[in-house]
């Protein structure tokens, strides 16, 4: 034991205390504050970017979220965030079962309550991440983020056709998996209250549904306008303050892995304070990570601090031009899995594979290089797929700056979980790993040495998104068939 990795147990175990933080409730305020102290006590001078919106808060307790059909309770796995609100008095109608594949009738449910599956099921793993050489790490990515985004009940649609509520039953998804998850996270308010139900509570719930049921929801959701959130960064001035290095992570977050990021950000920044370096480097703590269409209708949260500072990494005349750049999210993820004997979800004493991103052959060489590869099996340096690049790494991307973005995925990633979900071990070799990459980074005489990011053309692009609808309507019409 050392007093480095005591102080990091202490940060994950205060991320433990908090609670969930989706973005702009207390709890993330209160982190947003601690960070941006333990930065100004590194000497740093602290900026903050505010942000206004609406913000959607939905309790978790019996009181403010409960659901019962013909009088007898049924369990509610989640909220949808962003959906609407009952108030406290809740909405009362008659359950309509949805059929259909990807466009639903959901006039049929007007009037009522909606009552709809959501498939669950893994995709390629290749459609999400590209190899820079090989075979993919994995066959499949499983993870209920994408059911829930590409699979998930059209709310806008349910409202124009007048139904009063919407309750989602999973289908395919373990029990104890659904359970908290935040999901999805990146859509607009909808004014329309909508919950999730676990697959085994669900099936009396469309059984009654058919029977044309009656049911009683409420979802008392707080709608508040104006609330602020905040943006944290600083900047440690380099011998060179023509080129930057960013350090971006994101401090809203449902758990203790998601998001973490912020406690390398800060030892990195540690060690930046500490030593004399060659390039500035800049500090990002973003937020709206989980209120992306608040700050941005083009991409990742961490996009708006792009658009409001183009002096720290646009390169035009004037301006400083970001030659690299790291981005940490979840760090020291464990690997939770369900255990069907009873109905629990527990570690099972292995990591979660780590998901490294690396958006040119040099930076991909240099993670190799610097980061602990030493198991094949757990870290694989991989490229952005066509699709889309994971995490907040993406605004990076988009903007070809050459970069390492640590994303790892665990199923449990959007869920409000208690647990041991971080391995402080696994934690502190990894942002080890994000110092040797910051070193190498600053240390290059020349930045052409970390190359030059090559965007997906519009038609691979359009191949790939053609490719991922195939999955959906094929997996749509297997499950309305068994329907």
């Amino acid at each position: 034991m050392t007093a480095r990795r005591d102080d990091f147990a202490e940060q994950v175990d205060y991320l433990d205390r908090l609670g969930p933080r989706p973005t702009g409730n207390d709890a993330h305020r209160t982190l947003v504050d601690d960070v941006a102290k333990r930065l100004a006590a590194l000497g740093l001078t602290v900026n903050r970017d505010p942000h206004r919106f609406t913000r959607w808060d939905a309790p978790r307790d019996d009181a403010h979220l409960n659901l019962t059909v013909g009088g007898r309770p049924v369990p509610i796995s989640s909220a949808y965030p962003y959906s609407g609100t009952t108030g406290r008095v809740g909405v009362t109608g008659r359950l309509h079962p949805i059929r259909g594949g990807l466009r639903k009738n959901w006039a049929a449910a007007a009037g009522g309550v909606a009552v709809v599956q959501v498939r669950h099921f893994p995709f390629p793993y290749d459609l999400w991440v590209s190899e820079w050489d090989g075979p993919a790490a994995r066959d499949e990515f499983d993870n209920p983020v994408l059911s829930a985004t590409l699979n998930g009940p059209n709310l806008a649609a349910a409202r124009k056709a007048g139904v009063t509520a919407v309750i989602a039953v999973w289908k395919g998804l373990p029990d104890s998996v659904a359970a908290g998850q935040y999901l999805p996270f990146t859509n607009g308010y909808h004014d329309l209250p909508a919950v999730w139900v676990a697959e085994r509570d669900g099936q009396d719930l469309l059984g009654a549904a058919r029977a044309g049921a009656e049911a009683h929801l409420v979802l008392d959701a707080a709608v508040i306008p104006f609330s602020e959130s905040d943006t944290v960064w600083a900047v440690s001035e380099g011998e060179s303050t023509e080129e930057t290095i960013l350090i971006v992570t994101h401090s809203d977050g449902t758990n203790s892995v998601e998001e973490n990021g912020h406690i390398g950000l800060l030892e990195l920044a540690r060690q930046a304070t500490a030593a004399p370096h060659r390039r500035t480097m800049v500090f990002v703590l973003t937020t709206g990570h989980l209120r992306i269409p608040a700050l941005t209708q083009h991409g990742q949260a961490t996009s708006a601090w792009f658009d409001a500072h183009p002096d720290l990494w646009a390169g035009r005349p004037g301006q400083a031009r970001a030659v690299a750049g790291l981005v940490i999210e979840h760090l020291g993820a464990r690997q939770y899995a369900p255990d069907p004997a009873t109905n629990g979800y527990s570690p099972t004493g292995r990591a979660e594979p780590e998901l490294l991103f690396a958006t040119t052959p040099e930076t991909a060489a240099i993670a190799r290089k610097d980061w602990d590869t030493s198991t094949p099996a757990q870290t694989h340096v991989s490229k952005p797929s066509p699709l889309i690049h994971l995490g907040e790494g993406e605004t990076l991307y988009e903007r070809r700056i050459p970069a390492v973005a640590l994303v790892t995925a665990p199923e449990y990633l959007l869920a409000e979980l208690d647990g041991p979900l971080v391995d402080i071990d696994l934690l502190e070799r990894q942002i080890d790993g994000f110092g040797r990459l910051l070193r190498s980074l600053d240390s290059a005489t020349d930045p052409a040495h970390f190359g030059t990011v090559t965007l997906p053309s519009t038609a691979r692009k359009t191949l790939s998104r053609l490719r991922a609808l195939g999955i959906l309507v094929r997996r749509s019409r297997e499950h309305r068939r068994r329907q």
